[in-house]
């Protein structure tokens, strides 16, 4: 009994002593001792090499439910010059009575003139800096960069938590943007031909809201932040835009969506569906010594409103059906000769040409234009899952 108490005696002795010798966090930081970092603009002017950078810096006490009377702001604007992007952090701390902390930054937009002048610079930057995230949507405005960033919005406090959630949702209800849009997937390809597509925000309105009295009002769409189309690189380099509507397309076609919308006009009325698990196949092959790019879609639809004064019978399925698939390839073949013309392969058909070098053959020699030379076969079949609580549309009776 008293060695089994001995050893009883010995492991609290042990654990005690264990427990003194944890040192603790000792690299511990507390928050109001950070500079918070949530959003980025940067700016590069042509003619004098000059940078400008906004940081957006978290206020943890204006993010806070207010108790008192009086609005915080919930971050801070800082704007900060330099000749060399290796500059600007310095340059930061002399402004920035905190510790820059860029773990947590949700966004990176910057403006037409530098995205079109090349974001190389940027992106080599980016890639050398453990706390710069890659996985960072990366935008480009075609407002003035001081309105974007001396813009509060509303509900979503943050303007960099604002149209990072604004991407993810459409990337999800409706295909205008796609989560192939970050710093990564720029880097990925700025030593190929293929080409990435960065979402273009604007302003919604002429002015900018930079005081918090925005929160006070009721209108929201003035000074807001909203999508405006898609910006088309390649090798870091903006090349040409696309607009809003055509985004959906190009992301359906290169397999970058959950949810398509298409609205069908038929038998004097229009049916709007909704498309959804969408399957999409891309195949490169030969045909009578010419490249034909063959993409096959498969989805199942919604039908979400339905004026059609015709019954919604087996047959005028079919019909919805069959219009929903010749819409979609005849849309699909318009979209792809517009961006032949510019010049663009939006469907990345030289990669994929090169991945198949030995079944292509003599097609990949220099005197030919690859992309002219290629012809897109679509194939489309949808089937349709549900109409709704009520087969047809209520009507007056006469």
């Amino acid at each position: 009994m008293n060695f089994k108490r001995f050893l009883r005696y010995c492991k609290g002795y042990l654990m005690i002593i264990s427990c003194l010798c944890l040192t603790g966090c000792w690299d511990m930081v507390e928050v109001n001792q950070l500079a918070i970092v949530n959003f980025i603009g940067l700016d590069k002017n042509p003619d004098t090499g000059l940078y400008t950078v906004y940081y957006h810096i978290i206020n943890p006490s204006g993010i806070a439910t207010q108790k008192t009377s009086g609005i915080n702001s919930p971050i801070y604007s800082y704007r900060i010059e330099s000749k060399t992007i290796g500059e600007i952090y310095d340059k930061m701390l002399d402004k920035i009575p905190r510790r820059p902390f860029f773990d947590h930054y949700q966004s990176l937009v910057v403006t037409e003139r530098t995205a079109k002048e090349g974001v190389e610079e940027l992106i080599n930057y980016l890639v050398k800096h453990s706390d710069n995230r890659s996985t960072i949507h990366l935008f480009v405005t075609t407002s003035r960069l001081s309105d974007i960033m001396d813009t509060y919005t509303t509900l979503e406090r943050m303007p960099g938590r604002v149209i990072h959630t604004i991407v993810e949702n459409q990337f999800k209800q409706s295909g205008r943007a796609s989560k192939q849009s970050r710093v990564k997937d720029l880097v990925e390809n700025m030593e190929g031909s293929s080409l990435t597509i960065l979402p273009l925000i604007t302003l919604s309105s002429s002015q900018p809201k930079p005081t918090t009295n925005r929160y006070e009002q009721i209108d929201a769409n003035k000074g807001n932040i909203a999508l405006d189309g898609g910006a088309v690189f390649k090798a870091g380099q903006m090349i040409g835009k696309l607009k809003t509507s055509e985004m959906p397309l190009v992301n359906l076609l290169n397999g970058q969506i959950t949810t398509f919308h298409q609205l069908l006009s038929l038998d004097g009325g229009h049916v709007n569906v909704r498309a959804m698990a969408i399957k999409v196949r891309k195949k490169i092959l030969i045909q009578a010594g010419q490249p034909v790019l063959k993409i096959d879609i498969k989805a199942k639809l919604d039908i979400l409103e339905n004026s059609q004064t015709t019954k919604l019978t087996v047959q005028n399925l079919d019909e919805i059906k069959k219009k929903f698939n010749e819409q979609v390839s005849e849309e699909a073949h318009r979209f792809y000769e517009k961006t032949k013309q510019n010049g663009w392969d939006i469907l990345d058909v030289e990669e994929q040409i090169k991945r198949n070098q030995v079944k292509i053959g003599e097609v990949t020699s220099k005197d030919k234009n690859i992309l002219d030379e290629t012809r897109l076969e679509i194939t489309v079949n949808c089937i349709i899952q549900t109409v709704g609580d009520t087969i047809d549309p209520f009507k007056k009776k006469r």
